[in-house]
């Protein structure tokens, strides 16, 4: 869960061809470089800042982006292609987004905490 505030640094290569989506992260596999990739075959305006879509609040990314963010675990420096209405994106996150620990506000240890409805 990331909090509705955050803001990132959006990079991507936007194609609508699944075959060019492949295509574009296999030569990824090979070494290409992301910035030539999305100046040669984005179909997004960014292509001409070489993929850099600018800083977008979470709340106002496709939730398909925003799960593929949270999901992604810094081991690549890219995404596999996400699907949304727009067509596929193939995303070059920056750095890790922070996940929020939900508390319940329940003290760790059992015998602080209030009965439950099962006792």
């Amino acid at each position: 869960m990331t909090s509705a505030n955050t803001t990132v640094a959006l990079h991507h290569i936007l194609v609508k061809s699944p075959l060019l989506a492949n295509d574009i992260l296999h030569e990824l596999e090979l070494g290409a470089d992301f910035s030539d990739l999305a100046e040669e075959y984005s179909a997004c305006p960014s292509a001409n800042n070489q993929g850099f879509a600018g800083y977008h609040d979470l709340d106002r990314l496709p939730g398909a982006l925003v799960d593929a963010l949270a999901a992604w675990d810094g081991e690549q420096p890219y995404t596999q292609a996400i699907k949304t209405p727009l067509g596929l994106h193939i995303l070059k996150p920056v750095s890790r987004l922070e996940r929020t620990l939900l508390n319940d506000g329940l003290a760790d240890d059992p015998a602080e905490r209030p009965n439950s409805l099962a006792d």
